[in-house]
């Protein structure tokens, strides 16, 4: 009973910070408040489940990547930099104002790569937290990311009940201008990727009342948002996830997630060609791209830091592009964080998405993990014109569906089934091991 108490209270510390981190991260500047209560308080409870279950394992690849990735960030913060290590030349002079006095580091700002080791960190620590827990326990936590949703759903319904679009100030650290989302976009991802795990489970829990008020919903704050894109989206998600459901073979499986990363990458297309910035002609997502990898080709081998794309943007900038409001991320995640961390970033990024299409092929025919390998889809697709994954309202979600996707419980039961037959004892069905001949 003790033991099933603290399980309890395992999955109620993860799915409080879960809940938190989806009213309170919406934010996407940096040095926030509000960002820094979420760190604080998901690193507790991360811990404390991590050292309730030191006897419990994690999948080695993920822990390999994990590793990688941390190794990554902690050796731009070391005093190695040198000509071979970085060919920054072209922005040094414009942000040092003594010449000989450049950073010995490789980072070209310490507090902006430190602030983003604490964020990875406490990513990294919820997703191990998660993958420690039992499948069903992990499996608990869906109904709390529901209800995050719900709650920013509400307040969107509220915000745009007004009949002018009503801008919540003075109440967080940022501006309140999409549910708790200071960013239309980000707030419009987190609804629609929640729609493939809300179709899953209020399915296998026999709630499809629910399920369709929820869908009415989401798909109603979605056009009240003013996204056009985000509605023809979020229907076709709808769409692809009941076909995901129902499809049994793997080829009809791969079929729909083949459709799912071209139709998404069509829609957030038109997503970003609908939202492109007019300030001049070609002042955009495009604009941006290609001066970041004027940056990237000038810092290739280890990059300028992570966390540092607005120091480093500025020195590749046209003049011509240059008004009063700044380029603040690249809108394309995969380039600003080569940008930022150079070939070993690219490296990590091709490793994440061989272990991601990796364990989608193992689990492909379980359904929560089709749904949670959709919502893991469109999230890396938006990556492509968006900076999604810089707010803890939308990363910390993606990290739960990369603990659905990743979690070892379920194989394990799998495959104890697998190896197990029933045997009929006097009307009693007994599980038994299978004999094996040699």
């Amino acid at each position: 009973m003790k033991a099933a108490q603290q399980s309890e209270i395992d999955k109620y510390l993860l799915g409080a910070t879960l809940v938190l981190a989806m009213v309170l991260g919406g934010g996407t500047g940096t040095g926030l408040l509000t960002d820094t209560v979420i760190q604080l308080v998901a690193v507790v409870t991360s811990t404390i489940v991590c050292l309730r279950h030191m006897d419990r394992s994690i999948d080695k690849r993920v822990f390999w990547f994990l590793l990688a990735a941390g190794l990554a960030i902690v050796l731009q913060l070391l005093p190695i930099a040198t000509d071979a290590t970085r060919s920054t030349q072209g922005i040094l002079p414009q942000n040092v104002p003594v010449p000989g006095l450049e950073p010995s580091t490789i980072s070209l700002g310490l507090g902006r790569t430190i602030e983003v080791a604490g964020y990875f960190l406490t990513l990294c620590l919820f997703l191990v937290a998660v993958l420690k827990l039992r499948f069903d326990q992990a499996y608990g936590l869906i109904p709390f990311f529901l209800a995050g949703v719900v709650l920013n759903l509400t307040a969107g319904l509220i915000q745009y009940s007004y009949s002018g679009r009503a801008i919540v100030t003075d109440l967080f650290s940022y501006d309140l201008k999409a549910g708790f989302f200071v960013n239309v976009n980000h707030y419009s991802s987190l609804i629609f990727t929640s729609i493939p795990i809300a179709v899953v489970y209020f399915i296998e829990t026999n709630r499809l009342p629910v399920l369709a008020l929820y869908l009415v919903a989401a798909l109603l704050i979605l056009l009240a948002a003013g996204s056009t894109a985000g509605v023809l989206i979020g229907l076709a998600i709808t769409i692809l996830s009941l076909i995901q459901l129902f499809q049994r073979n793997r080829a009809g499986i791969l079929s729909v997630l083949g459709g799912t990363v071209i139709l998404g990458i069509y829609s957030i297309g038109v997503w970003a060609r609908l939202q492109v910035e007019t300030l001049q002609l070609g002042y955009g997502r495009l604009e941006f791209a290609r001066t970041t990898l004027d940056g990237i080709r000038d810092n290739i081998p280890f990059g300028i830091g992570y966390g540092n794309f607005v120091i480093g943007y500025p020195s590749y900038e046209k003049s011509e592009m240059i008004f009063r409001t700044y380029v603040n991320h690249a809108h394309n995640e995969y380039l600003e964080l080569i940008f930022e961390g150079g070939m070993i970033a690219a490296v990590l990024i091709v490793v994440f998405v061989f272990l991601f299409v990796w364990r989608m092929l193992q689990t492909i025919q379980w359904p929560l993990h089709k749904a949670a390998t959709l919502s893991i889809l469109f999230i890396l697709v938006h990556c492509v014109v968006d900076y999604p994954l810089r707010t803890l309202g939308v990363a910390m979600p993606f990290t739960l569906f990369l603990t659905l996707l990743f979690h070892r419980g379920l194989n394990k039961s799998a495959s104890r089934q697998a190896s197990e037959v029933a045997v009929d004892l006097n009307g009693e069905l007994v599980r038994t091991a299978k004999q094996v001949q040699n």
